[in-house]
């Protein structure tokens, strides 16, 4: 009878030694997605990096005449992490009535600088009946710029931003485009932000925007080498991958108790940490099963002799 059970105790070690990879898979999947589906949220831990952006934001005169420059440096990638920053800092900007213009230097970021905002408005105006956001009035997209480094540098010297943008990215001229009107260099900018996960796009753009307020959105394999910057002061405030963004919009339930559910940056960061979970538990089991399986081992040897 002992021998029995010795055998079925070792299958059991077994098994939990060597779980096929693609059930642990499945597992994270699941705990992955019923967070987005339902929309269960919960509260992420805060951070005081996400609360120096978000109150840089709302330091902001909207009626200055001066625009907010934001580079989104990003594409299918690493759009998981900087898709909900764009997203909630752009919210941001909308609620205040803050202009701000969309530029990115990757070609695959392009088709979401019309996307994202216009996303954002038709759920703004879903929310806010009564409100109007207009394209040339509250946002303005630049659209791909092709250079790099040189036109970064280009753009922070230009005597006219006209002269070097010359339209945006329907064609339209910038001096057509009515929140462009007073706006010609770099000092008509009040704040530039950059979201990227890009290998060396940040690097680029902090060395010549050091006028305006710097504010930058990263993913979180790149947060050690943003927050050196963060440190130094040259970026005021930082968001730190998903959980930045899910600690902004927090921020944002806080001061718009209005605000409807459709944001995916907290039930994402929820599923996120649910799966986080489910690893951990796996690899828990995993070592379970390999001391178990080495103790019945030396277990049997003793009995053996």
């Amino acid at each position: 009878m002992s021998t029995v059970t010795e055998k079925k105790s070792r299958s059991w070690f077994e098994i939990l030694e060597t779980l096929d990879r693609r059930i642990i898979y499945l597992f994270v999947v699941v705990a992955l997605s019923i967070p987005i589906i339902y929309r269960v949220e919960m509260k992420p831990a805060p951070m005081g990096t996400a609360d120096d952006f978000y109150e840089a934001v709302e330091s902001l005169d909207p009626n200055s005449g001066k625009i907010v420059l934001i580079a989104a440096d990003w594409g299918p990638g690493t759009m998981a992490e900087n898709r909900p920053q764009t997203e909630v800092a752009i919210e941001h900007l909308l609620r205040r009535r803050q202009p701000f213009a969309l530029i990115t230097i990757y070609t695959l970021g392009a088709p979401f600088l019309e996307e994202v905002p216009k996303g954002i408005v038709k759920r703004l105006e879903k929310e806010m009946p009564d409100e109007k956001w207009e394209y040339g009035k509250d946002w303005v997209n630049f659209g791909y710029r092709p250079g790099g480094i040189l036109m970064i540098q280009g753009l922070a010297k230009a005597e006219d931003l006209h002269d070097v943008l010359r339209a945006d990215a329907t064609e339209t001229p910038l001096a057509d485009i009515p929140m462009m009107e007073g706006v010609h260099t770099i000092e008509d900018i009040s704040m530039f932000m950059e979201f990227t996960g890009l290998v060396g796009a940040f690097n680029a753009w902090v060395q010549f925007f050091r006028g305006p307020i710097f504010l930058h959105g990263c993913t979180s394999i790149t947060i050690p080498e943003a927050f050196i910057y963060y440190s130094s002061k040259q970026i005021i405030g930082l968001l730190e991958g998903l959980a930045g963004a899910a600690w902004y919009e927090t921020k944002l339930y806080e001061d718009y108790s209005e605000r409807d559910k459709e944001s995916l940056a907290l039930s994402t960061n929820t599923g996120l940490s649910f799966a986080q979970l489910v690893v951990l538990a796996f690899i828990l089991l995993g070592n379970v099963g390999v001391l178990m399986r080495a103790l019945s081992k030396t277990l049997s040897k003793k009995e053996s002799s």
